[in-house]
């Protein structure tokens, strides 16, 4: 399983990951709580999102357990903007949290603020809900601001531990 999991014996690294115990830290940067306000941020987007469903769901009369509306309903447009709006969000807000709270602990400040960044533009794609599906783009060009932040963070704190440079 080593041979898998292990780099290849070609590849130089400044320590050996795969004879060696993983060390975990003792402490949290000092400025690692930064990382629980986008969270926050989050947790709040969640709920009006959910509330938004709700509402349209009532209004638009799409019973559960349909996720969406058929397309021969009269507001199928109305309320799968919507939906589509909630769904989006609870598709990535998972993976891009966890990016958050993990690159945070080698760079907290910056991780905060990419989370706030994706966080604050997911308010803007809201508007998505409104039932024009072009509404979504100003803040799904503005999230990736956010989200490809994280992954470079991600990729360089990856490349630091594999080569072990500084």
């Amino acid at each position: 399983l080593s041979s898998i999991l292990c780099r290849p014996a070609s590849v130089t690294c400044a320590v050996d990951c795969c004879t060696m115990p993983l060390e975990f830290p003792k402490t949290f940067p000092s400025q690692y709580g930064l990382c629980f306000v986008p969270m926050g941020f989050a947790w709040v987007l969640n709920i009006i999102q959910t509330a938004m469903v709700v509402k349209a769901r009532l209004k638009y009369d799409v019973k559960y357990p349909l996720l969406y509306a058929p397309p021969d309903h009269k507001d199928a447009n109305a309320f799968n903007c919507v939906q589509r709006c909630h769904q989006n969000y609870l598709e990535t807000v998972n993976l891009v949290m966890m990016s958050v709270f993990t690159t945070g602990l080698v760079y907290p400040v910056s991780a905060f603020r990419a989370g706030m960044a994706w966080v604050l533009s997911r308010y803007i794609y809201v508007a998505y809900a409104l039932g024009n599906p072009e509404y979504r783009l100003p803040g799904v060009m503005l999230s990736h601001i956010g989200d490809f932040w994280l992954v470079g963070m991600i990729i360089r704190i990856g490349y630091k531990a594999f080569f072990g440079s500084s």
